[in-house]
């Protein structure tokens, strides 16, 4: 029920709008009455209140003034004000401070009710928009371990973000971490399962582990965590401290993280009855430069010690070859040239630059070895060569435009700037391919929905049926189709009905029920309600007339 309070220093008028709305039952009122200003503040503030009528001018604090006080304290509180026909300017400032409306005191009861309920309407719009918009942040939180899951993954995978672009993703995820400071990495594994344990089962003991070694690293450190690959755990750590954190902060955390692996090994084991491995970074890393750092530790349990269950493993032997040199393999290699394959694939261009200016930057640099550039050149013809195979059209531009043989053989005479500029105007060439198709849409779609109508007019051309032949949202259909055509799609279906209605009445000597069924119509009563709305005659008017009119015209 909502609460209506009447403020006026004539308790006349109070009285009189106090018996009205009291008896006005179908609003479901709690009515409330004030003498002046300071008594409607009292009484608002012992009880919420959802609307107000209020004279505009009051000895002491005036409607203005009350108007005011309630904007800052019950926004949502509609104000209707009562004034007399010489109040006119105030009225003018009244609606400016937020005002909801006002009537004239001499208003008939109709009027001042009808005040009401255009507030209590509006006060049900605005509860509904809150309403939707909880659901909607309710949805947003739900979904925000998926979407956060999914952004650090593929940064893991090798996606390129500038700074700034890590800041703002971070920001809109509620990713707790620090982008312009370096995280520890930990890697952890569950080794073993039994075989009776179902996908929900290995799920709740994940998060069981997940949550066992925050307890353990939250007293130290912040962290971001994410299951992968169904058995694995990634958590990205950094210290608590603020602004002035220094190396002995760092120092003081991975100690921290470090000392606590075998005694979260041990509460896994006793608590949850499973076996975990951990690999942990031997030192902080960018978040520009975790994918480097995370295919290195993943290589660490499939790498010596790490084969074996219940280890704790650091990535600092494989930084170091056994003569002290830093070691060249990227172990994100692969996993880069996987995601600018799906960047291809999916027409990411600026995403694809990036990666691909990244992954080819070896073949200016002297210091890389032959054998890893030919490497490189082999993986991306593969790929441009799936994709020609899946795509004819654009292996029929590529093959008229370029010389596609060079991604079967590389000619020693082509140096590796030419062979960069290669692969990067094959890729100018499918983006370019994909656009030009992405124009020929709409008209193809045009043309597409007007045969099926063509072809199926005797029987089922619903909205529905229409929308699943050409593979779209009924409702975005047809949004779409009068964008693009200016005409709405049933009004084209009537306007091609009544086309060929009129040529079957005037080129055939068929019979009314035989065109309605032709032209899909249930009976031929349907058909002939359609015809007469369309041209102001039956059909058999319409053919009667137009016989006539032939016969004058020959005489």
């Amino acid at each position: 029920m909502r609460r209506l309070l009447i403020v006026d220093d004539l308790p006349i008028i109070v009285d009189g709008l106090l018996e009205l709305f009291q008896t006005t039952e179908h609003l479901e009122l709690e009515v409330l009455k004030a003498y002046s200003g300071e008594e409607a503040l009292q009484v608002m503030r012992e009880r919420p209140v959802d609307i107000v009528i209020s004279d505009i001018k009051m000895p002491g604090l005036e409607g203005i003034e009350l108007l005011q006080f309630i904007q800052a304290d019950w926004p949502s509180c509609k104000v209707i004000f009562l004034t007399g026909y010489n109040d006119f300017h105030y009225i003018r400032s009244a609606m400016a401070y937020g005002g909801f409306d006002y009537i004239l005191k001499v208003e008939s009861d109709d009027k001042i009710i009808a005040s009401v309920e255009r507030a209590l309407e509006k006060l049900e719009e605005e509860r509904n928009q809150l309403r939707m918009l909880e659901r909607a942040n309710r949805r947003m939180r739900e979904a925000l371990p998926l979407l956060q899951k999914e952004y650090i993954w593929e940064l893991l995978q090798g996606k390129q973000e500038t700074p700034a672009e890590l800041a703002r993703h971070f920001e809109e995820l509620g990713i707790l971490l620090r982008v312009d400071r370096p995280v520890l990495l930990l890697l952890g594994r569950v080794d073993t399962w039994k075989e009776s344990y179902t996908p929900m089962d290995k799920a709740l003991l994940l998060y069981g582990v997940q949550n066992i070694a925050e307890e353990y690293a939250g007293a130290g450190m912040k962290c971001y965590s994410g299951v992968y690959e169904n058995s694995r755990i990634i958590w990205l750590l950094q210290p608590w401290e603020g602004d002035d954190a220094k190396q002995e902060a760092w120092k003081a955390g991975c100690d921290h993280v470090g000392g606590m692996l075998e005694a979260i090994q041990q509460t896994c084991q006793r608590l949850l009855r499973v076996s975990v491995s951990f690999a942990i970074s031997s030192e902080p890393t960018g978040l520009t430069a975790i994918s480097e750092r995370f295919h290195l530790l993943k290589y660490c349990f499939v790498h010596g010690l790490g084969l074996s269950p219940a280890v704790i493993v650091t990535d600092k032997d494989l930084l170091k070859l056994p003569n002290g040199e830093e070691e060249k393999n990227d172990y994100c290699h692969h996993a880069r040239l996987q995601l600018l394959q799906r960047c291809l694939e999916n027409k990411h261009r600026e995403e694809f630059n990036k990666l691909y200016l990244h992954l080819t930057s070896i073949w200016t640099d002297d210091a890389q070895v032959y054998g890893r550039k030919m490497e490189l050149y082999h993986s991306l013809a593969a790929i441009f060569l799936s994709i020609m195979e899946q795509n004819e059209d654009f292996r029929q531009d590529a093959s008229k435009n370029m010389d596609t043989m060079l991604l079967y053989q590389k000619d020693e005479g082509i140096s590796w700037p030419d062979v960069k500029q290669y692969f990067w105007s094959l890729a100018d060439c499918y983006f370019a391919k994909h656009a030009r198709q992405g124009e020929q849409v709409p008209s193809d779609l045009v043309k597409r929905v007007h045969r099926f109508i063509e072809e199926h007019l005797a029987r089922d051309i619903s909205l529905i049926a229409i929308a699943e032949h050409v593979g779209l949202n009924p409702s975005y259909l047809s949004r779409l189709y009068k964008q693009l055509t200016g005409i709405g799609l049933s009004d084209y279906i009537n306007e091609y009905r009544n086309l060929k209605a009129k040529e079957r009445l005037l080129n055939s000597t068929m019979k009314v029920g035989d065109i309605a069924a032709e032209l899909g119509y249930n009976s031929a009563l349907a058909f002939i309600r359609f015809f007469k709305k369309q041209n102001q005659a039956t059909p058999q008017e319409y053919r009667l007339q137009r016989q006539a009119k032939e016969v004058n015209n020959s005489i």
